[in-house]
């Protein structure tokens, strides 16, 4: 495995965009920090979750992921001092930097002065990207159906006003503009994730390629699956939940209980049919793609895979609408929920040799009133 040449100091900001294989990307990169350094790349701070906190600094997003201020301010500029002390390629990766405003975008890139800045997007569908965002945004606490989620969408489209959140995230000629502002088209890289994505080892070699190193032998995967899909009924049931929790459970407990516990391990684990982009929005979207394709060949960038991927496919016109659930179904999967809660609770009593602060009476009312909650929030 070899590095290109790197004559001077080089730093690379993987940018985004959100579900675009960036959790995947930012696994792989930490699995392999120590044969990447070797070569000449590094990943700054001293662990993954440090560029994280960077990102949140960098887009004053404190509150919304429940961080102390006093905390996280300075970790930005501590990742950008590790970059210059490192002689080679530095990868600075985070997919809410996407988002970042103009002036928050200069702020980051003072802290950079003097190295050779690069900017890289990784991007996909975007008819796979709506579902996704949106399901994300659940899984983050939102109770908003896809048909709204839709509409706000559709009448920005209308508008051609893409200032909206998840245009600052999604939109990538906009998010160029933000972060590429002045630089030459040869630092500009763009990574279009495979339209077929059950070989993830290519997006890895196409981002290796991007950055500057042999991808090739360096195993990207890790135990588990980075930020797995729910099916639409557990979309349903989770928005559900995040309505009867009505904001009691805060971040950053509620993205490891809810986020992580639930969605992540249990919902995630069950037989699902996917959410899929309804039709009408499809043929809209496809008309956006084009025309950001002919922007970025254009423009010049480095692009690494195809950009007709980026189009998405003709929809079916039989296609099922993301918020088409019927309460059976969304019954099944809570009951399925709490079941597989109730037996994960078990396991740990015995590996803790059954110690227990409740009695059988109280493990009963418990569950009575489990039942009771799921059974309204489902009504």
């Amino acid at each position: 495995m070899s590095a290109d040449p790197v004559s001077r100091q080089r730093v690379v900001l993987h940018v985004g965009t959100p579900k675009s294989g960036t959790t995947f990307l930012q696994r792989a990169l930490w699995k392999n920090r120590d044969e990447l350094r070797a070569v000449g790349v590094s990943c700054p701070g001293h662990r993954q979750q440090d560029m994280f906190h960077a990102a949140i600094e960098a887009r004053e997003a404190f509150d919304y992921w429940g961080h102390d201020r006093e905390q996280l301010v300075g970790t930005w500029r501590r990742l950008c001092r590790d970059a210059q002390r490192f002689s080679g390629t530095t990868v600075m990766s985070h997919e809410l930097l996407s988002a970042c405003t103009e002036e928050q975008v200069s702020a980051c890139l003072a802290d950079l002065d003097g190295l050779e800045v690069h900017v890289l997007v990784t991007v996909r569908d975007l008819a796979k990207q709506v579902t996704s965002e949106w399901q994300e945004r659940v899984k983050n606490g939102s109770t908003t159906t896809f048909a709204k989620f839709q509409r706000r969408i559709e009448h920005q489209l209308d508008g051609g006003e893409f200032t909206s959140l998840f245009w600052r995230y999604q939109h990538v000629v906009g998010v160029l503009d933000r972060w590429a502002d002045g630089l030459s088209a040869d630092r500009v890289h763009v990574v279009v994730a495979p339209r077929n994505s059950a070989d993830p080892t290519l997006l890895w070699r196409r981002f290796g390629e991007a950055v500057g190193f042999d991808a090739a032998d360096l195993d990207p995967t890790t135990p588990g699956r980075a930020n797995q899909t729910l099916g639409t009924a557990q979309v349903a049931v989770l928005r559900k939940v995040n309505k009867a929790l009505d904001g009691r459970i805060k971040q950053p407990r509620y993205g490891r209980i809810v986020k992580n516990q639930l969605a992540q391990q249990l919902l995630a684990a069950q037989p699902a049919t996917k959410p899929v982009c309804p039709p009408e929005l499809v043929e809209r979207l496809r008309t956006l793609a084009e025309t950001q394709n002919q922007v970025l060949h254009q423009r010049g960038y480095r692009v690494y895979g195809d950009l007709a991927d980026l189009v998405p496919a003709s929809p079916d016109p039989a296609t099922v609408a993301p918020d088409d659930v019927s309460a059976e179904d969304e019954v099944s999967v809570a009951v399925r929920a709490i079941a597989d809660l109730l037996a994960a609770r078990a396991a740990r009593q015995a590996r803790d040799g059954g110690a227990t602060s409740e009695g059988p009476a109280d493990a009963a009312s418990l569950l009575t009133r489990m039942r009771r909650r799921v059974g309204r929030s489902l009504g």
